[in-house]
Parts: C-alpha cells; structure tokens; sequence
C-alpha cells in the first residue's frame, strides 16, 4: 500500500514539473529568453518614442533586439557633450536598427555591435553626429544608406562590415580630434581595423584613417573626398573599381596585391606607397606625388600619370604598357616607347582610328654602355 501511494506522488510531482517547465518555457518566449545575468536577449521595441533610457529600453542588452523605426527624442543620462543614448560596453549582437533616429547621439564605447543592422539611421534626417565609438566591435555590421558624421574609431573593429550608399563624414582615429572630447584608446589599440570591408556607392568625406588595416577590401563606386588622411593604410588584396581617391594622403599606404580597375589617385600624396605585384588598369594618377611608389613586379595597363615623375619609382619587373596621356619622367634605366592602339566598334570589329599610347621599357643602350647588368623584363 506504502508503496502505491509513493508512486502516486511521484507521478504528480512529475506532473507539477513538467507543467511549471512548459510554463516557464511559454513565458519565456512570451518575454523573451533570459540569460543567466537576468538580460533580456530578445525584443521587439520597433517604434517606440524614447523620452529617457528607462527600463524598457535597458532590455536591449543581450542583443538580437529590433528597435527598428524607433525615435530618441531625449534621454539620460547627460554629459559634457550633452544628452546621449547610453550604449556603451552593451551587448548589441544580432540587434537590428533599422530607419532609428537619434535626437541625441548614441555612445557606442566598447560596445559589442556583431552583425547588428544600423541601416539608415539618422538624426531627424541629418547624419547621426559626434558619436564615440572607441573600440566598437561592428564585425560583419550593416550599415546601409546610414549617415554619420564625426565618428570617433580608435580601436574599432569594422571587419566584413557592410556600407553601402552610405555617407562617412570626418570619421577619426587622430589623437588630435580626441583631444579634449573623447578619452583615447590605448596606445597600442588606436588604429582601426577593417579586414574585408565593404563600401558601395559610398562617399567619404574628411576622414582619418591613417594606419588602417582594410586588407582583403572591397570598393566600388566610392569616394574619398576632400583630403582624406590614409597615409600607411593596408589595402592589400584590395578590390578597388570605379573608386576615386581625390587629393588624399595614401603616404606609405600598401596595396600589394590588390587589383585596382577605373579609379583614381588625382592630386594625391603617393609618397611611398606600394603596387607590388598589384594590377592596375584603366587608373588615373594625374598630377599625383610618386616619390618612392614601387611598381614591383606590378602590371600597370593603360593607366594615366600625366603630370606625375616617376624617376623615383622602382619598376622592377613590372610590366607598365598602353598607357595614356602625357609620359612621365621614369628612371634612367628605363625608357618611353610611343605606340597607337587601334580602336575597335564593339558591334560591327571595325577600326575606327588609333589612340597614342606608349610603355615604359627598359633601356637597352642604358644597360649597353656598361652602367649596371641587364636585367630581366
């Protein structure tokens, strides 16, 4: 008899568990999946008007919420730079914050920001301003047609993040900029890096990014304008097309093994860079500084320098021919060749007249009058 009436309670205290487990399963879905801290790791505050940073908002640490379409009009705290929307060191991973308009900025400081979607935020229609973004991880993040302007992104870490239409507009890792509004990174954390990146038909304006890792890159239909700082700037593996670079300093910048197409250089600082074994075609460097660039075992096809001088420029075998415009000075061990290429209708194969051209080739008499050995081209 003992024995029944102890089964009998076993089964209706597994019947109480199982029914307490599915209910705290059903809320939990309900309200979300609470993590071991007490966050909340899933929300939905899609539209929501944000007069303060009150609990609601506080939800949205443990990422994958959806803010999308939602306003901050003001809220708390308040610092020396005024109301802001207090991000910073949160968990946004996954979240999503589509068309959300700050009326303050936010502070992104240290804030885990993987694979979000900032898409087209904005500040009452202007770019998204003076936002402290120091050592924000913003990995394989969406940032599509987005406006943001004076970011500052010492140690941010942008890899595999996508832009495209989007406006950058004096973005910083300068020290300088820092001084006085923000507290820097550590010294050894202030470069940024941006590993696979992509921007397309994108605009950048004024921007710092000197010593920049954007190795593995992708650029299409973007432009660095108004002197953007990109001295010692890794582009190396870099698919550059239709990308112009106007008046920008690419000082030292590397794009060794990159493969630039349609662009521009015009009337920037190239002291120093490096094209070694890149390929380069249909690229203008009009009027640019070449002092020091090398060329190394590059192939460099109907590119114009008219205005440059490349007689400081290490050639080594690189294969430089049909190039346009006016030739260039070019190192006393080599040589311009003038040539015409025809020009073909696509439609119909006839030629319909010849285009001057040239290569730069080694100089055979240089080498014949015993100044150096020959060497391979």
């Amino acid at each position: 008899m003992r024995n029944i009436q102890f089964l009998a309670a076993l089964a209706t205290l597994t019947l109480l568990v199982s029914f307490q487990a599915e209910a705290q399963s059903y809320r939990g879905r309900r309200a979300g999946n609470v993590s071991p801290r007490g966050r909340v790791a899933d929300c939905n505050l899609a539209g929501t008007v944000f007069m303060e940073a009150n609990k609601a908002f506080n939800n949205i640490d443990g990422g994958r919420c959806v803010m999308n379409g939602a306003r901050f009009e003001l809220t708390e705290p308040s610092g020396d730079m005024g109301p802001y929307v207090p991000l910073e060191g949160m968990d946004l991973r996954h979240s999503s914050w589509v068309a959300v308009d700050f009326l303050t900025p936010p502070v992104l400081r240290y804030t885990n920001a993987s694979q979000a979607n900032f898409s087209a935020i904005h500040m009452d229609g202007e770019p998204v301003e003076m936002v402290d973004a120091t050592g924000l991880i913003a990995t394989k993040t969406k940032f599509h047609g987005a406006q943001m302007a004076s970011w500052y992104v010492q140690g941010a870490n942008f890899s595999e993040a996508e832009f495209s239409s989007a406006l950058l507009t004096t973005w910083t890792t300068d020290d300088l900029a820092y001084e006085g509004i923000f507290d820097p990174a550590s010294l050894d954390m202030r470069a940024l890096n941006a590993q696979g990146v992509r921007f397309e038909n994108c605009l950048l304006e004024e921007c710092n990014f000197a010593g920049a890792n954007l190795t593995d890159g992708f650029f299409v239909l973007t432009k660095f304008n108004d002197e953007c700082i990109l001295n010692g700037v890794k582009l190396n593996n870099a698919m550059i097309n239709q990308t112009d670079f106007l008046e920008a300093n690419l000082s030292g910048a590397s794009f060794r093994d990159a493969r630039v197409d349609q662009s521009t250089f015009e009337e920037c600082n190239m002291t120093g860079a490096e094209f070694i074994s890149a390929i380069v075609r249909k690229s203008s460097f009009t009027g640019a500084n070449m002092r020091g660039v090398s060329f190394e075992n590059a192939l460099v096809e109907a590119v114009d320098f008219s205005g440059t001088d490349l007689s400081t420029c290490n050639l080594n075998n690189a294969v430089m021919k049909n190039l346009i415009g006016t030739a260039p000075e070019v190192p006393k061990e080599y040589e311009v060749k003038a040539k015409s290429i025809p020009t073909i209708d696509a439609e119909t194969g006839d030629t319909l007249g010849v285009v001057a051209a040239y290569d730069i080739v080694i100089n055979e008499l240089r080498y014949n009058d015993g100044y150096r050995a020959k060497k391979d081209q």
